[in-house]
């Protein structure tokens, strides 16, 4: 392949259709772009030896974003980067699901072979997004007949003056909460990413809010926008072991790709249970959805938890997995640990799978490692949080 001299190897092979993965807009920090440069990339920097250990070295493992086309160069890359594309996408709806979370979905121009728990990338050309012009609709089926019921939390906060410019084309990598049977429609979760606040101002910090989040918040029926995939690692284990999932936030994304793919199309007999945890009843979403799963397959069971019920919530606490009640309170992983886990003969044989915040990512991934859970058998997904 011949190319022009000056780019990343990452921007290079894009250029030429070679899509290697790249979450953190080439910064060097989200290591997905790696490739095996066998000759001509020059020394390995000091932003990219952190990432692996000396025998990676050893073998020529780069970051594709860090290395510089220099000169002619011998490169591997995985063979499933060969099945990546980049398509023009139509935006079908973009409802407001949380308060502060989106349920966007585009229609793309041809399927898409990917597997469930996998991930797109979208492109965030140059711009400017005022948060007034957005528009944060209840989902009409999630909530029907509230159509501003996000409404009050944005003027609360003073959302609405912060602007987020973005001066270069950037990537930002998304789980699909879509699972492949939904076909051509690609359905993301989306967290709005605010500046931090000033607790001494009482006031948003002068911070470029997430150029992502907010390209993808202003985003309206029938605009275009550009996505490329699939990517992912976060699949299904093919086993017959027990499945424990648990999620929160925007972590919701690849836990709906997952169980719609067991139950809605594989209608799995596996035993899984999934716990998925918010502050408020108004981070919850898709409840009903779930619990439509529970009714219709006696092998799923369905528990979450709020760790700071409001007085409004009106929040009926269980105190076991059998008794009544709307869930439990607490952090969730720890509501896992004392209503599940410690209660269970085989711990240490079940495969655990979660996304969420990144404490809560911790946490978790803790758990499943203080009770004997091989690492092959934790899986997370470091994008939905």
């Amino acid at each position: 392949m011949e190319v022009g001299s000056g780019s990343t190897l990452l921007s290079t092979l894009g250029d030429n259709k070679l899509f290697l993965p790249s979450a953190c807009g080439g910064g060097g920090t989200c290591v997905q772009c790696k490739c095996i440069v066998k000759d001509g990339g020059g020394a390995i920097l000091p932003t990219e030896k952190p990432h692996f250990t000396r025998k990676e070295i050893a073998e020529g493992w780069r970051l594709g974003c860090q290395v510089k086309v220099k000169q002619d160069m011998k490169i591997e890359i995985p063979e499933e980067i060969f099945g990546i594309k980049k398509w023009d996408a139509t935006v079908v709806s973009n409802y407001n699901v949380a308060s502060f979370i989106k349920e966007f979905v585009v229609e793309i121009p041809e399927d898409m072979d990917y597997k469930a728990g996998g991930y797109i990338q979208i492109e965030v050309p140059k711009c400017t997004v005022n948060f007034k012009d957005m528009d944060i609709t209840a989902h009409p089926e999630e909530h029907p007949d509230q159509k501003d019921k996000f409404q009050k939390e944005w003027d609360n906060f003073g959302l609405w003056p912060l602007t987020m410019k973005n001066d270069e084309v950037v990537e930002r990598a998304y789980s699909m909460a879509s699972y492949p049977a939904e076909g051509r429609r690609i359905m993301l979760n989306v967290r709005i990413a605010t500046p931090p606040w000033d607790r001494e101002k009482n006031a948003w910090m002068d911070v470029n809010p997430g150029v992502a989040s907010s390209y993808i918040f202003n985003l309206k029926e029938g605009d275009k926008c550009v996505i490329s995939g699939p990517y992912g690692e976060f699949f299904i284990n093919e086993s017959e072991s027990e499945m424990l999932y648990v999620g929160g936030g925007a972590g919701m994304a690849p836990m709906r790709s997952h169980l719609y793919h067991l139950f809605r199309t594989l209608k799995t007999g596996r035993k899984v249970t999934y716990w998925y945890g918010g502050r408020s009843k108004r981070e919850l979403f898709y409840i009903d959805h779930f619990k439509a799963l529970e009714r219709d397959f006696p092998n799923f069971k369905f528990y979450m938890a709020l760790s700071e019920p409001l007085e409004e919530d009106n929040w009926k606490e269980k105190k076991s997995i059998d008794d009544e009640g709307d869930g439990f309170v607490g952090f969730i992983h720890q509501c896992v640990i004392d209503n599940y886990l410690n209660h269970h003969e085989e711990p240490e044989e079940i495969e655990l799978y979660f996304c969420g915040p990144p404490l809560m990512n911790q946490a978790v991934q803790k758990m499943g490692e203080d009770f004997g859970i091989p690492d092959e058998n934790i899986r997370f997904d470091d994008f939905g949080g």
